[in-house]
Formats: structure tokens, C-alpha cells, sequence
């Protein structure tokens, strides 16, 4: 009798266990769907197409050319302003998935951004404020206002924006210049900067132009 009982305990904890294995075997399958689906971007294209902006008043819009990576590391970009001192004014855009966390599990995942923006200290809001899921392949418009992270009107007269894209792993580009805010409009063309030279895959962040408005 006493065998029977041990029997039927143990057939009773094993099933336990089974059904615990099971629960985290579906929970780490369903975080691994939802990781892969926010890095490769299946869902709704957050910027504005080219042509598509209606923005008026004085503004910063910088233009691109964005051809999706396909591959786990990659894809990742980030459009944010400083000012002439190196301090950190605002982001204008940037992927969610290095926003949201990313960047803990890849340290290489668009790293000049993470180290100035520091979005480990921003709350859910913020993150939401700036990011997006990476898009489709296509051309698109990001806007800055001239405001600071906090919707605050910005009075000075010089500021510096910069562009990183992660292509592959540790294989990244860098644009920047300098705002320059007056009386009248103006286009420039940066000069990209990659960690690799050789780089294979230089198509990702193409045809950058920033331009300013006056209002």
C-alpha cells in the first residue's frame, strides 16, 4: 500500500513539473516572437513618408533612405540633437527595440545614443515619445521643433544633430553637423563615418539631407 501511495505521490509531483517546464517553455517562445517581430519590424510604419509631411513653422526635418538589414543584429538608428557643449538636448527619433531595452542585451546596438540619451532612466512615456518600430524599407522625414526633451522652446542659435545606424553588430555609420538657426533656409548633405570602411552594408542609411526652416 505504502509503495502505491509513493507512486502515485511522485506520478503527481512529475506532472507538476512537467506542467511548469511546459508554462516557461510557451512564455520564453512568446518573448522570443515578440523580440523577433519588433527587430525585424512586422507592424506599422511609424515615420513619415516622404511627401508626406504637412510640418510648418520653424523645424529641422532631415530626410533619409532606409534599407532593412536582414539579420538579428542590425536595423537599429537613432536621430537626436545636442548642443555646441555636448550636452544632450532631445531625441527625435529613434528604433524601439535599443529604446525599450534592447541595448541591454546588445551594448553595441546604436551605443553613442545610449551612452548620451540614457534611456535606462527614462519612463515609459518618454520611450514611447520618441521611438518606433523600425520600418519598412522605403524614404522617409523626421521633424524636430526645437524643443528639449521636456517640450521646452530652445533660444539658442547653434546646435549639433547626429545620426547612428547599427548595420551589423559592431558595424555602424555616424552623421552630424551643425544647425545653424537664422533668418533663411538651407539643405546640407553629412558625411557618413564608418566604424567599418569596408562595410557591406553602407546601404542602410543612404541620401541624408537636413534642411532648416525658418517658419
Amino acid at each position: 500500500m505504502f509503495e502505491i501511495k509513493r507512486r502515485k505521490q511522485l506520478k503527481k509531483k512529475t506532472k507538476v513539473i512537467l506542467i511548469i517546464i511546459a508554462a516557461m517553455l510557451v512564455a520564453f517562445f512568446v518573448f522570443a516572437y515578440f523580440m523577433v517581430m519588433n527587430q525585424f519590424n512586422i507592424g506599422i510604419d511609424p515615420l513619415t513618408s516622404q511627401g508626406g509631411s504637412s510640418a510648418s513653422g520653424k523645424r529641422l526635418e532631415i530626410s533619409f533612405s532606409y534599407s532593412k538589414q536582414r539579420l538579428i543584429a542590425s536595423s537599429q538608428y537613432a536621430f537626436w540633437i545636442e548642443d555646441m557643449d555636448g550636452n544632450y538636448i532631445d531625441t527625435i527619433y529613434v528604433t524601439e527595440w535599443t529604446a525599450q531595452g534592447g541595448f541591454s542585451y546588445r551594448p553595441h546596438s546604436i551605443p553613442q545614443w545610449v551612452s548620451v540619451a540614457n534611456p535606462g532612466s527614462m519612463n515609459e512615456t518618454e520611450i514611447d515619445a520618441i521611438s518606433g518600430a523600425t520600418p519598412r524599407s522605403g524614404d522617409y522625414t523626421v521633424t524636430w521643433d526645437f524643443t528639449d526633451r521636456n517640450g521646452n522652446p530652445l533660444t539658442g542659435t547653434e546646435y549639433r544633430f547626429f545620426i547612428e545606424g547599427t548595420m551589423n553588430n559592431e558595424d555602424d555609420v555616424l552623421f552630424t553637423g551643425i544647425i545653424n538657426i537664422g533668418n533663411e533656409a538651407w539643405t546640407q548633405t553629412p558625411t557618413p563615418h564608418f566604424s567599418i570602411p569596408d562595410s557591406e552594408y553602407k546601404e542602410m542609411l543612404t541620401n541624408i539631407t537636413v534642411s532648416f526652416f525658418p517658419g
